[in-house]
């Protein structure tokens, strides 16, 4: 929207309003982006980093999450105090802390995909299972009648 009167031969008395605005939403929209990508991450990773197993198996990675955890709730408690989304989102530091958690739910899931890749490689017939199932599996070794 901002594009299309940035190019008008009207835009002279606004030209400063509309790329302020211009600037603020592409801010905003970045910000989103990023927030949906740690969304999506955090909540695939969630259940997963739940199990006490897993934390004590992938340490570094549990220490990650956590990280990641912490802001992710802290910033969901600020923005249900802030509701106004341009007001909320208009911020390199949201963009920024989006940005690291992203790179930290990466090496999370990397380091999960490892584990996951050590445990296909001790028995083979796992390679056949998705990383969903075998997680599943996995979660469940203390009672050996699940796991069959």
């Amino acid at each position: 929207m901002t594009q299309a009167m940035s190019f008008s031969s009207f835009k002279k008395p606004f030209e400063e309003r509309i790329a302020d605005w211009d600037k603020t939403l592409s801010c905003v929209s970045e910000v989103i982006e990023e927030w949906l990508a740690v969304q999506r991450s955090w909540l695939y990773l969630q259940p997963i980093f739940d199990s006490d197993d897993i934390q004590k198996q992938l340490p570094t990675e549990a220490k990650r999450f956590i990280t990641v955890d912490r802001n992710w709730r802290s910033t969901l408690a600020a923005a249900e105090k802030a509701p106004l989304a341009i007001k909320f989102c208009n911020s390199s530091k949201l963009y920024e802390k989006f940005q690291e958690s992203n790179k930290f739910l990466d090496l999370v899931q990397k380091g999960l995909s490892d584990y996951l890749e050590t445990k296909r490689a001790a028995f083979s017939r796992f390679y056949f299972l998705s990383n969903d199932e075998l997680l599943e599996i996995l979660s469940e070794t203390k009672d050996p009648k699940k796991v069959q």
